[in-house]
């Protein structure tokens, strides 16, 4: 009787733990959504305060950009932010930049009849990326650049917007479009609510911390 009671213990011990074996083998090959970031694009699809019903539908040559407010070097900065900050969430999952700056050179582009959604799908498809992050930036001032005011304050102002490769679907949408305020008209408000203490920020500073309120809002998009 012991003797039975044994080889059936070990026998269902075996069962088990061959019935767990493809479990624990899918949870560890399960795919991960992979992200890709499009490379910025110059100008405003929208405003936060009148937002489009099919933002990403616009062309590309009908995009509001004031050369006054974007240095020629405010894509390549907030390209590089951006990334730092998906790589630090997102290392495993988020496609190397090289690798995207190569896959969306490859795009025949035309202003007049691409559309932002239509460069995602395509350069989602190039990379075989899930979820393609597209970027607007419409201003990148910094402190003293307003002609005549030389104590204007750094400003920044950019959109992203969460695109389904395979639907063409806008996941989520979120903007940042901040200008700090002057020190000695508002002590206790300006850089202190930005939690970076009471100084004067630079724009790069100021859109760094514009990101990361930003991803807060579409970590949902891209945590699926």
């Amino acid at each position: 009787m012991i003797i039975k009671s044994a080889y059936f213990t070990a026998v269902l011990a075996t069962a088990l733990a061959l019935a767990l074996v493809p479990a624990a083998a899918v949870a560890q090959t399960e795919p991960q959504t992979r992200i890709a970031l499009m490379p910025f694009l110059l100008g405003q699809l929208e405003s936060p305060n009148a937002l489009l019903v099919k933002p990403l539908s616009t062309p590309v040559a009908n995009m509001a950009v004031d050369n006054r407010g974007l240095p020629e070097e405010a894509d390549r900065v907030i390209n590089r932010l951006l990334t730092a900050a998906l790589k630090q969430r997102y290392a495993a999952r988020l496609v190397p930049w090289e690798e995207v700056v190569t896959a969306y050179g490859s795009i025949g582009q035309d202003p007049l009849n691409d559309t932002p959604r239509k460069r995602a799908i395509q350069l989602g498809q190039a990379v075989q990326a899930d979820i393609v992050v597209v970027g607007t930036i419409w201003r990148f001032r910094e402190k003293g650049a307003v002609e005549g005011v030389p104590d204007s304050p750094a400003s920044v102002g950019f959109a992203l917007y969460l695109v389904d490769v395979e639907t063409g679907a806008r996941l989520e949408r979120g903007f940042f479009d901040g200008t700090q305020k002057a020190l000695t008209e508002d002590v206790l408000g300006g850089a202190k609510q930005l939690g970076m203490g009471l100084r004067w920020l630079s724009a790069e500073e100021l859109a760094r911390f514009g990101i990361k309120t930003v991803l807060r809002k579409l970590s949902a998009g891209m945590d699926r």
